[in-house]
């Protein structure tokens, strides 16, 4: 296709989307399966990341920094590999372009416009796609050099630690926990304890737990059954939220602990979601996370939000 006849898909959503990076890689994957489904190039969206799950700390937020979209890539419905249909630069500003609504289909004119822009008011982009007519493709999106140079050190000692196993518990607590989504004692070292044991997980196996509980002395319970394994246990890890020579990047440690994650042979998760979805099991069910969770939705305050914005506006 020649530069000129390029057509490009653009997200737009009111207010800007601040979230986390598994939350902000899930909208991000919306837009990559409509533009291959329409054969569109998407226009990436800026990454504007919570600094609230990184101390309060602002970082220049670019996505090379946590993904390697040239090794990334999608699988459509018949399993065949595509690589991302990214722009690599966007179109003229005077572009023609077509704006859509949230929940509104791309009309057949929509071929004729260069430039379609979806306009979204939710931040969970899922809520407002017209995904019915939507093919099944799976987007891939593959951490960073710098995530996997960090997390291969730490996999090679896990596994000459145990005949070349480990097991792989993330433990979600902190803004969970506080805001009453889960109850405290789900995370406790007991509870971990006795659902690993459940799971045939033998006194003295290795073990890593990713979390953002950050008291070492939280996790001394499970030290008494299993040979127990942080980031703090690696300096190179530890020193990416440290504080010493620079600033904190906690998404950069979760996409290490994330490749980290994905090699032990037991993966453990605190509840189904997006963050490392490939577990073997959930400390709670899929079953069971729904009672769990608050009655309003996140998408529906922040619809709420950009209403109550829009009315003073007028």
């Amino acid at each position: 296709m020649a530069a000129d006849e390029r057509r490009y898909l653009r997200y737009e959503s009111y207010p800007p989307v601040v979230a986390g990076l598994s939350h902000q890689a899930a909208n991000l994957s919306w837009l990559l399966r409509e533009a291959h489904t329409t054969g569109r190039l998407a226009i990436m969206p800026p990454l504007r990341l919570a600094k609230q799950h990184n101390f309060g700390v602002a970082l220049d937020w670019r996505w090379a920094d946590y993904f390697d979209f040239g090794a990334s890539g999608l699988t459509d419905a018949q399993g065949h590999k595509h690589p991302l249909p990214i722009a690599a630069r966007p179109p003229a500003p005077d572009a023609p372009t077509l704006r859509l609504r949230g929940g509104e289909a791309m009309p057949e004119r929509a071929r004729d416009y260069p430039v379609v822009t979806r306009r979204l008011a939710s931040p969970e982009f899922r809520k407002e796609l017209p995904m019915g007519g939507w093919p099944e493709v799976t987007v891939e999106l593959h951490p960073a050099a710098a995530a996997v140079n960090l997390a291969l050190p730490v996999i090679r000692h896990l596994r000459s630690l145990d005949a070349g196993e480990f097991v792989a518990v993330h433990i979600r607590r902190g803004d969970r926990v506080a805001n009453g989504q889960i109850p405290d004692w789900l995370t406790s070292p007991p509870h971990i304890r006795r659902f690993l044991g459940d799971r045939g997980v033998a006194d003295g196996a290795v073990v890593y737990i990713a979390s953002d509980e950050r008291n070492p002395d939280f996790w001394s319970p499970m030290r008494e059954t299993y040979r127990l394994f942080r980031y703090d246990d690696f300096p190179p890890l530890h020193a990416l939220i440290s504080g010493t020579g620079r600033p904190p990047d906690n998404y950069l440690l979760f996409q290490a602990e994330g490749e980290v994650l994905r090699h032990g042979r037991l993966r453990i998760g605190t509840f189904p979601g997006l963050a490392w979805s490939q577990m073997d099991d959930w400390l709670i069910s899929p079953e069971d996370w729904p009672r769990y969770r608050p009655r309003q939705s996140f998408g529906q305050r922040a619809r709420d939000r950009a209403a109550a914005f829009i009315g003073r506006r007028r």
